[in-house]
């Protein structure tokens, strides 16, 4: 599959938020959902499919994704780091 992590100006600031520490562990996350998200990915509340959570970052960040199977499309909803 070509899954794509859509980079908004909105996702681009959530990033840059981040400490350095939390940008270099969500690039790995990036890596692995693009090529698939359900694996590194579990149910954000009701399963749907669609909203999904992954941790990062040796658990230190929290991502909540909206996964669309039919673009192939992965759009970051928010970004927490609490390390």
């Amino acid at each position: 599959m070509n899954w794509h992590v859509t980079r908004s100006q909105h996702t681009l600031d959530m990033i840059l938020a981040l400490p350095v520490e939390g940008q270099l562990a969500l690039l790995d996350l990036i890596e692995a959902l693009e090529n698939d998200p359900y694996p590194v990915t579990e149910p954000y509340g009701i399963d749907d499919k669609i909203t999904r959570q992954a941790v990062f970052g040796n658990g230190a960040g929290l991502a909540v994704l909206m996964v669309n199977a039919i673009t192939q499309r992965i759009t970051v909803l928010s970004l927490t780091w609490a390390g």
